[in-house]
């Protein structure tokens, strides 16, 4: 485990570019949030889910997305969630996509895949949803072993309902405490929650990351969840909230 480097993540989820409310501060949120990866020198970005609100949007709004990750430089890994399906209408199969920036990254199989990033010695799974219902479980397929590259880091990206063990009612896209637990990773980025919630399950460690202005605590700013991993420290995985100003 020497060899991995020490580095730091920004997580955020359900931007919903796009949306019908109030679309320009989602744009604002996204800039700030995108801000926020230099601000913090992070060395990738995870969206987990729901970057747009909808299938129907502009071109306009998904070439304003795309240029922003071209703007945070680093890795920016996207998962679409179910707001922005992949399925054979998908808008990550539209034209602006096909101009994308070399950074960005979108996970695209449906039955799972792992991104690898070897100069950050970063490895990241994730499954892209391509129906919201009981049936789909974001967290099908993961490794529950290391593999040989075991000198990565290992991140999972997914967007699903936690289910707490009192829960009664089944929900779409359920993420089961057994399947946090049973995971070979460092940290699982969870989106589909507008709030920051940490749902770490024996000694794995997972948050929700919230929506950056849902999970602000003050109006004018957005929150992001900084991720530190730090191969030599007797903590390895930290994770705080950071709070941006949202201009």
């Amino acid at each position: 485990m020497a060899d991995r480097r020490r580095i730091r993540l920004i997580h955020t989820s359900d931007t919903h570019l796009g949306d019908d409310w109030d679309p320009d501060s989602a744009q604002r949120a996204l800039s700030a949030v995108v801000d926020g990866v230099h601000l913090f020198r992070a060395d990738a970005l995870l969206i987990a889910g729901d970057v747009f609100d909808n299938a129907r949007i502009s071109d306009a709004v998904l070439e304003f997305f795309v240029n922003e990750m071209a703007r945070a430089e680093v890795p920016a890994v996207i998962l679409p969630g179910n707001h922005d399906l992949y399925d054979a209408a998908s808008l990550y199969r539209r034209g602006p996509f096909e101009a994308a920036p070399e950074n960005l990254h979108i996970i695209t199989g449906t039955r799972g895949e792992t991104l690898s990033f070897p100069h950050l010695t970063l490895d990241i799974w994730g499954r892209a949803m391509d129906s919201h219902t009981p049936a789909f479980r974001p967290l099908a397929g993961i490794p529950t072993h290391r593999t040989p590259a075991a000198d990565h880091w290992r991140v999972a990206i997914a967007h699903g309902h936690f289910h707490f063990p009192d829960d009664t009612e089944e929900r779409s896209s359920p993420i089961r405490p057994h399947e946090i637990a049973e995971a070979a990773c460092d940290y699982i980025a969870l989106g589909h929650w507008e709030r920051f919630e940490d749902v770490s399950q024996d000694g794995v460690t997972a948050f929700y990351s919230g929506s950056p202005m849902g999970a602000s605590s003050a109006r004018g700013q957005v929150a992001v969840n900084v991720v530190e991993l730090n191969p030599v420290s007797t903590s390895p995985v930290n994770v705080a909230q950071a709070e941006l100003a949202l201009l």
